[in-house]
């Protein structure tokens, strides 16, 4: 497979980044002219070749601190039709319904923060909310019940 390439910004600064075949395990990405080989999980091991640290070697490219997700989590037992669970885990950034509310399928129903981009979640149904579960700040798992409808 022939590698992919990308123009991506980040905080400001666009970089050139070539990305190897990412069916196998470690993938070697270029980022600026400066090779990575990155570890994907999940992934079948590429022979036995060893794999370099995440170290760059140039001022251009700014080592980043990962942010940690929190654990998933079981769905809940009650978490049944009327209960709207997270998707995927992340950071609420606000939460735009209370009780009471009534909703049809697809109003906001809050935004989530997950890997620096917000998702805004929408209602999976109509219907009157009968509980809010989170609240703006609150990290949240895959699974976790967001809100309940009566």
């Amino acid at each position: 497979m022939s590698p992919r390439r990308y123009k991506i910004s980040v905080d400001g600064k666009t970089y050139d980044v070539e990305v190897g075949d990412v069916a196998v395990s470690p993938v070697t990405v270029n980022v600026d002219g400066v090779e990575y080989d990155v570890e994907v999980p999940g992934r079948p091991a590429r022979g036995t070749a060893p794999t370099r640290p995440l170290t760059p070697t140039s001022p251009a490219v700014r080592p980043t601190t990962a942010t940690p997700t929190p654990t998933p989590s079981t769905p809940t037992p009650s978490a049944s039709a009327n209960a709207m669970t997270a998707v995927m885990p992340g950071r609420v950034l606000s939460v735009t319904v209370s009780v009471g509310d009534a909703v049809i399928r697809g109003d906001l129903i809050c935004v989530i923060e997950a890997m620096k981009m917000e998702q805004q979640i929408g209602a999976n149904r109509d219907g009157t909310i009968s509980a809010v579960h989170v609240s703006g700040g609150d990290s949240v798992a895959h699974g976790q019940i967001l809100v309940e409808f009566e």
